[in-house]
């Protein structure tokens, strides 16, 4: 028998991509090497690129080894006539850095030349394609000419969302001039737009003669300028061609890629119609070729089949909304419903009067109608029906509209393809078009506008059609529907946020659709994760959970409906419903009830699910009205009482009969549901922004004119006339104000009279004058909130505060550790007592970093406590330095009011008493009124007038002759003035002033507290002190925009808006709060200051949607949009968090950032870390049991080898004797955080020694950790294959600022110093090489050698075995870091500066 044929091993799919990434290796080093690399430039573009269909993973090995980098821009930048392979590879592999948020970057490290260059080459790249006889003939090597379309446009898209670039915007901005409308057939349209707008026909001739060889411009010139002028029009025109063009003649079906093209295409004029610099005049050559309509009529836009031709579709739509929406596209003057109206009456005017003049029998209809009836398309076509196509086409020349089709100039194959069209007429070689296409086009064209009001549907419907997505991903049938990952390259149907919107109406249509989309999907991902965690199963005909969830609990019985309230009168949905549910606690954890019983609160949005085996069957919401009981009832149950949506109950009633399960969300994800109707009501009826604000949200006008510091000059030294700064106490001594202004003001001006600085004048020609801060006389009691600032801030720090203290727009970058929240109390403290009329809103996102915030205000001790409110949920989680937990919420306020008011009542009683002044005047507030003004005021004006204004006199005298000695001696405890001969004359008036003072802000609290007498119950009360009693008030952006309809109906009012972490908000949740006091009355024009306070260079907001992130750019903050605009912003520049060599790792993102004096030479940066021989290096971790980075599921990355290795490490320092809350393990990736925590659970606490190792600090991911610190902090970067989403530089920042004494990062090292974008810090990283470098004979808290014994480590097992050896050294129990060292790691960490 002969033998069996051994088989042939399929090479796996690891072994494929590593024979692609060396192939593609050899090829780039072949490539660099050679002298001459076009041919191999060529070979990649046909092997890798185009060879690869555009494969995702061959560009990712491409960018790996620095293709672009090393290869194709420098080839670029020294080709006199680079060649189109060469362009259309750079635009490949920059179209790459744009899917991974890095283009920008690459563009702005451009210099301006360079930029312009590239886009003229792609403009050039892109007309070779479109001039050739056939639209899909030309190409490049082996790329057809759609897909080079598709690569150039979508370059070109990304430069005109990058117009900030100086060199992108000079050749962008040259190709959507005036020239444009050159093209328009509708000449009427022109000349109307020439009318409304003076100036723009000289501006249009002006244009004209650029085109033209004379005086202007020569013939290279005018050809260059005619080729801006036609680009745009070429453009459309071969885009119109392609809709009806196949790959091949013969060929019918319609072609990928040029649907392909087709979308990435009308994305782009998207784009240019979204913003006003580019929309000025494309809108009106867009609206005139009739582009939305052609669409319309090819042939994707009837398929429904395919990703592509649904999104073309979209797109489409798109398009038509931006073209309709209500803006004058020349001056960006928004239009209202009575300006639509008489735009659109003068084009049915002027129709009339064209109909008139020709028809005027045959379309006497028409010549009578109304302008409403009109604008309806039925209407006119009805009207028109009876002209014949030849009149309808001189009709429509006479109004303006286009009657033949825009096709490429010089078009030899114009003629054979027309027949495809469907749009124009049989035989017309003219390209006329078709009746019907005409009549269709013309009735649009008096159609009434949008108003920019669309695409506002209700929540609840959204919810509904996204079921089938959660029920796919639930029940693991099939992926879910394609996102941006797999059509990474190509468009979406989504809105996108700029840096330039048409009006604020559009700005929030934009935001609502983009937040809307992400919120609906974190439910569906959040309902997905619980579904899996619940485990359903069927038994018996009924549904039973085999698992647990922390975020959802299975219902104990059916929902029960208690309440159905009969509907108001002409509606059928009923008023109200009200149902309970009933939850089983008793077999979950302490810290599960806790949870349930402290975030379900009223108000928050609860889901209710029907779960079935395969799925989720069915999804409702309601809200949650209150605990009916907290498992008081038999059997422990928790009865919760709940609104269901009456329009939902009425539709589907059974629908309810299905639900076993109720999901909640985390606190700062459940009030979604009230954002979102914040967001449409504002949507619907846009807020009116402060004038000196609006242009410069919208993109618009001078960057620096909304500005602080606009008014003083870029150097504190140019205002036109003196400018006052009240700066309160910021300063600590004359010679600090002389170190603040020494670098823009040579010479300081001190004020004769005496005091401490405060007020800073800045006068022309850099004079600066300072004066003392107003002195309060105070008396011997003192008032609280009279502690003095002790920081000495640095003159960054001070300009920043300057800025703060004027009215304006102020942006603040704070690096980490350079005291921004210190600079945000101190401004907070500087308005409060300069402007004390005004009141200040804080806002953050969230409440750990608002906590922070006010707990650091209410600490300083500078605001009369009676003024600070906190508002929302994070309320219980501030504590008061006098104990107790949310003494400044509303509640908390209330109940302390009431209890100061019974202490002054008592003080008012002691102080009759004294005066010998009889009556009961301390029971009630008015009493004491009546006290202060009939005995107190009147005694101390006799005082004042016959002892302080009679003349001088005698020390003994006025003490003897003081009405209220006998008070204050009481109330102190001691004679209130010294025996005679100790004090002055002077000094006891001053202190006898000083105690009438008192007794004036004590009488005026009570009189502020009397409205708390009068309100009748908690919420009037609470009410009154929002609007009326607390003038620095703090909530988060959420509760904010939850409570805006209560905010603007009790006509809460401020004057100050500052935001922490500003940085950190999405873009509309900073313009959220601005609205919180309404339009109406002048609201709006009371907000003087608007101070951002965050860092762009760390982490964005948080985006859970990748395709709402990515495309949609929803990750972008207003103060990133700002920066970008180049808004001018302060930067601090010295940080006091971590050593200056840890510092160095990320200290080239920002501009001069140095170091305070504490962490150059302060304990303990002055000594090393004991048992490290760096305070910083990077850890080269290779495959573990030959795997490196795993994915159990989709994006749930993984590495068990550094996972053992941070752990290890832990171990490591724990025996060394570092503390355990010193520590910190941060991790890139969610998954790795939950193996970190596995792997900790085995190795710390479990076996002999569980427990004795203790918790590190924090296991976190690196997105959690931001805004905190550790002493030593351990990262794992994860990723063994590609960088993934640690190519974006501010994550990496983050994740390295976080350490102050000790930073060990542990990777893969061949990847990351192969990433172009963090060569910088890899290279400051890997200083200390790769090698893991002990000294394990040192110990924590004892003085380390200067010769030191060191150990390297080169892999996990090594670190293993080493560990191992000192645990048995140490033997059992284990001992713990002396109590001296802890206490001095708490120390430091608590008096350093937060984020």
């Amino acid at each position: 028998m002969a033998p069996a044929k051994r088989k042939t091993a399929e090479p796996s799919k690891a072994d494929t991509l590593a024979q692609t990434d060396e192939s593609i290796r050899a090829a780039v080093s072949a490539a660099c090497r050679q002298q001459d690399a076009s041919a191999a430039i060529d070979g990649i573009l046909q092997t890798h690129i185009a060879g690869s269909g555009f494969s995702g993973a061959s560009i990712r090995a491409l960018e790996r080894w620095q293709y672009f980098e090393q290869c194709l821009w420098p080839l670029f930048t020294s080709s006199a006539q680079p060649s189109a392979p060469l362009v259309l590879s750079v635009l490949v592999m920059l179209n790459a850095k744009r899917q991974q948020h890095v283009l920008h970057r690459a563009l702005r490290d451009m210099d301006q030349a360079a930029a312009e260059r590239l886009v003229s080459s792609a403009m050039a790249l892109l007309l070779d394609q479109a001039l050739p006889c056939s639209p899909m003939a030309a190409c490049v090597g082996p790329v057809d000419g759609a897909s080079v379309r598709s690569v150039c446009v979508y370059f070109l898209d990304a430069c005109f969302e990058s117009l900030e670039v100086a060199g992108v915007r000079a050749a962008c901005l040259r190709l959507t001039g005036v020239g444009l409308w050159t093209h328009v057939a509708g000449r009427r349209l022109v000349e109307a737009e020439y009318e409304r707008t003076p100036g723009l026909q000289r501006l249009a001739k002006q244009a004209a003669r650029r085109t033209r060889v004379g005086k202007h411009a020569d013939e290279r010139v005018a050809q260059a300028n005619r080729r801006d002028q036609d680009f745009l029009w070429t453009m459309v025109c071969d885009f119109i061609a392609i809709l009806w063009c196949p790959m091949a003649e013969e060929e019918e079906e319609k072609d990928e890629a040029a649907c392909a093209y087709a979308c990435t295409f009308l994305a782009f004029l998207v784009t240019l119609t979204s913003q006003l610099a580019t929309r000025r005049f494309v809108a009106l050559m867009l609206r005139d070729a009739h582009v939305v309509e052609l669409c319309g009529r090819a042939p994707w836009a009837h398929s429904e089949e395919g990703v592509r031709a649904q999104r073309f579709c979209a797109l489409r739509e798109l398009l038509r909304e931006r073209l309709g929406f209500a803006v004058d596209d020349v001056s960006g003057h928004p239009l209202d419903a009575e300006e639509c109206q008489g735009r659109l009456s003068e084009r049915v005017a002027g129709l009339q009067a064209a109909v008139f003049a020709r028809w005027p029998e045959a379309l006497d209809g028409l010549v009578l109608d109304s302008g409403a009836r009109l604008a309806d398309p039925a209407v006119l076509a009805g009207h028109l029906a009876g002209l014949s196509v030849d009149a309808l086409r001189q009709l429509a020349s006479a109004v303006g509209v286009r009657t033949c089709l825009a096709w490429p100039p010089d078009s030899a194959w114009a003629g054979a393809s027309a027949a495809r069209v469907s749009v124009l007429a049989e035989g017309a070689g003219d390209l006329a078009y078709a009746r019907e296409f005409l009549l269709l086009v013309f009735c649009q064209h008096f159609a009434g506008p949008q108003m920019g009001r669309g695409g506002l549907a209700d929540e609840r419907v959204l919810l509904a059609g996204g079921l089938a997505e959660a029920d796919e991903r639930v029940r693991g049938t099939k992926r879910a529907a394609p996102g941006f990952a797999e059509y990474a390259a190509e468009p979406l149907a989504l809105p996108r946020m700029g840096l330039q919107y048409l009006s604020l109406a559009d700005y929030l249509q934009r935001s609502l659709r983009l937040v809307r989309v992400d919120a609906l999907h974190a439910v569906h991902e959040d309902m997905a994760d619980a579904v899996r965690r619940l485990m359903p199963r069927e038994d018996d005909g009924s549904v039973v959970f085999d698992g647990w969830a922390r975020m959802a609990l299975p219902l104990c019985g059916a929902l029960h409906v208690t309440e159905v309230q009969a509907p108001r009168v002409g509606e059928q949905a009923p008023r109200r419903v009200r149902a309970e549910l009933a939850v089983d606690l008793n077999t979950y954890s302490a810290s599960v009830r806790g949870e349930w019983d402290a975030d379900v609160r009223p108000g928050d949005a609860l889901f209710l699910l029907a779960v079935r085996a395969d799925g989720v069957a069915a999804v409702r919401v309601c809200t949650v009205e209150a605990w009916v009981d907290r498992g008081a009832s038999e059997g422990g149950l928790r009865r919760l009482r709940v609104l269901l949506d009456p329009a939902e109950y009425h539709e589907d009633e059974g629908g309810y009969g299905m639900v076993n399960v109720v999901l909640r969300r985390r606190p700062q994800e459940a009030g979604v549901r009230g954002v979102l109707d914040a967001l449409r009501g504002l949507a619907e009826a846009p807020p009116r922004l402060p004038a000196w604000l609006a242009p410069t949200f919208l993109g618009y006008g001078d960057p620096a004119a909304a500005t602080a510091l606009h008014v003083l000059g870029p150097k504190l030294n140019s205002p036109r006339e003196p400018v006052a700064v009240d700066l309160g106490d910021t300063f600590v001594s004359a010679e600090h104000v002389r170190r603040s202004f020494a670098s823009t003001h040579a010479a300081v001006e001190f004020s004769e009279a005496p005091g401490m600085p405060g007020v800073v004048e800045f006068g022309p020609g850099g004079r600066l004058r300072v004066l003392p801060r107003k002195a309060v006389a105070r008396g011997p009691v003192g008032l609280r909130g009279t502690r003095a600032n002790a920081v000495e801030f640095t003159p960054m720090q001070v300009r920043a505060l300057v800025s703060a203290a004027l009215p304006g727009l102020t942006l603040i970058v704070g690096p980490p550790g350079t005291g921004k929240t210190d600079v945000a109390v101190q401004a907070v403290a500087n308005l409060y007592h300069g402007q004390p009329r005004e009141t200040t809103l804080l806002l953050a996102h969230s409440n750990q970093a608002l906590n922070q915030l006010f707990a650091k205000i209410a600490a300083k001790g500078c605001i009369e406590p009676r003024h600070l409110l906190r508002l929302g949920h994070g309320e219980g989680e501030l504590l008061e330095e006098e104990g107790g937990a949310g003494r400044y919420s509303s509640a908390g306020r209330i109940e302390s009011f009431l209890q100061r008011r019974g202490e002054l009542l008592g003080r008012a009683q002691e102080l009759a008493a004294s005066l010998g002044v009889a009556g009961d005047f301390g029971h009630a507030c008015g009493a004491a009124e009546v006290l202060f003004a009939a005995h107190v005021r009147v005694r101390w004006d006799g005082f004042r007038r016959r002892h302080l204004a009679a003349g001088p006199a005698e020390a003994a005298d006025l003490a003897a002759a003081f009405p209220f000695t006998a008070f204050f001696d009481g109330l102190l405890g001691r004679p209130l003035f010294a025996p005679d001969g100790l004090q002055s004359a002077e000094h006891v008036a001053e202190l006898a002033a000083g105690c009438f003072g008192y007794l004036e802000d004590m009488f005026g609290e009570l009189r502020e507290l009397q409205a708390f007498e009068l309100l009748p119950g908690a919420r009037s009360r609470a009410d009154y002190l929002l609007t009326q009693q607390a003038r620095v008030v703090a909530m988060t952006c959420t509760h904010a925009a939850m409570h805006l309809g209560e905010f603007e109906r009790l006509g809460f009012r401020y004057d100050n808006v500052v935001v922490e972490e500003a940085a950190q908000m999405l873009d509309v949740e900073t313009l959220v709060p601005l609205c919180l006091q309404g339009s109406g009355g002048g609201a709006q024009r009371r907000l003087k200051r608007l101070i951002l306070i965050g860092d762009h260079n760390q982490l964005p907001p948080v985006v859970r949607h990748a395709a709402v992130r990515e495309w949609g750019g929803l990750d972008q903050s207003f103060f990133q949009r700002m920066v970008r605009l180049g808004v001018p912003y302060v930067e601090l520049d010295r940080q006091a968090r971590a050593r200056p060599e840890i510092a160095d790792l990320y200290r080239m993102h920002y501009d001069g950032l140095g170091d305070l004096d504490t962490v150059v030479r302060g304990a303990p940066y002055g000594r090393p870390n004991a048992g490290m021989a760096f305070a910083f290096q990077f850890v080269d971790v290779g495959d573990f049991h030959g795997v490196g980075q795993s994915e159990p599921s989709r994006h749930f990355y993984q590495n068990l080898g550094e996972a053992e290795f941070l752990v290890q490490m832990f171990r490591y320092l724990r025996l060394v004797g570092h503390p355990a809350e010193s520590i910190a393990l941060l991790t890139a990736y969610n998954g790795q955080r939950a193996l970190v925590n596995d792997v900790l659970e085995r190795r710390c606490f479990s076996g002999p020694h569980a427990g004795v190792f203790g918790r590190p600090r924090a296991v976190a991911t690196v997105d959690q950790y931001q805004g905190q610190q550790s002493d030593i902090v351990l990262l794992s970067l994860v990723r063994t294959r590609e960088v993934g989403y640690l190519r974006d530089l501010r994550r990496l920042t983050v994740g390295l600022s976080r350490a102050r004494l000790g930073l060990y990062v542990f990777g893969r090292r061949s990847l990351f110093e192969a990433c172009w974008e963090l060569r910088e810090p890899f290279a400051r990283l890997l200083g200390n090489g790769d090698c893991l470098t002990l000294c394990p004979e040192e110990r924590f808290g004892v003085p380390v050698p200067e010769e030191r014994c060191v150990r390297e480590v080169r892999d996990v097992e090594q670190m293993a075995v080493l560990v191992d050896e000192m645990v048995r050294a140490r033997g059992t129990p284990m001992v713990l870091p002396p109590q001296d060292a802890r206490e001095e790691a708490a120390d430091q960490d608590a008096v350093m500066e937060a984020d």
